[in-house]
């Protein structure tokens, strides 16, 4: 089934702005628009609030990320690398 089209009114200065975008990276429109909509939804970021917050938000969701894959290696190291390194040592 062919996907059907829809019209949005936009100001003709950003229809300009936008064919330029669309042009300059080879891609139809539609294509344009759905990748800068996939890019702002991928990563939470909003065009209406500035870009610093969003970017001290990815720090901090990165960081927790951080301190959860430290919290593991140090669970792995003691569960796993001490025990093997004293059953090692102690056989020789």
């Amino acid at each position: 089934m062919p996907k059907r089209f829809s019209r949005i009114n936009f100001h003709t200065e950003t229809v300009q702005r936008f064919k330029k975008y669309a042009l300059a990276h080879d891609a139809n429109y539609t294509e344009t628009l759905e990748a800068l909509l996939d890019f702002f939804e991928r990563n939470s970021i909003s065009p209406f609030e500035p870009f610093d917050d969003s970017i001290q938000r990815l720090e901090t969701l990165i960081n927790k990320r951080m301190d959860g894959v430290e919290a593991i290696l140090r669970r792995i190291e003691t569960e796993q690398t001490k025990p093997t390194k004293s059953t090692i040592r102690s056989t020789f």
